[in-house]
C-alpha cells in the first residue's frame, strides 16, 4: 500500500470504531513514546481537557441515539436511498 492509501484506510478504520474502541486506541497512543508526542501537539476538539460527555452538545447526543443505520451509511447513503426508493416503487405498483 502507498502512504496515501494507508492514510485513507486508517481514517475509514477509525471512523468505524465504537466509543469504547476509540478510548482503547487513545490509551495505546498515549502510552507509546513517539505517538504520544504527536498526540500532545494536537489540540482537543473541545478546546481543552473535558469530560467525555462535554465533547458534543447534548442536542447532538440526543439525535445520535435516534439514528439506526448501517455502519457505512455515511459513505453509501446514495445507494441506500436508491434502494429504498426502488422498494417503495415496487410495493406501490
Amino acid at each position: 500500500m502507498t502512504a496515501a492509501r494507508d492514510y485513507e484506510h486508517l481514517h475509514h478504520l477509525v471512523d468505524r470504531l465504537s466509543p469504547t474502541q476509540v478510548r482503547r486506541l487513545r490509551l495505546i497512543i498515549t502510552e507509546d513514546e513517539e505517538l504520544s508526542q504527536v498526540d500532545q501537539q494536537v489540540p482537543d476538539a473541545a478546546g481543552g481537557e473535558s469530560d467525555e460527555g462535554d465533547l458534543l452538545p447534548a442536542s447532538f447526543l440526543a439525535l445520535s441515539g435516534s439514528i439506526d443505520a448501517p455502519a457505512d451509511y455515511a459513505e453509501r447513503h446514495d445507494d441506500y436511498i436508491r434502494e429504498r426508493t426502488e422498494r417503495e416503487r415496487s410495493t406501490s405498483e
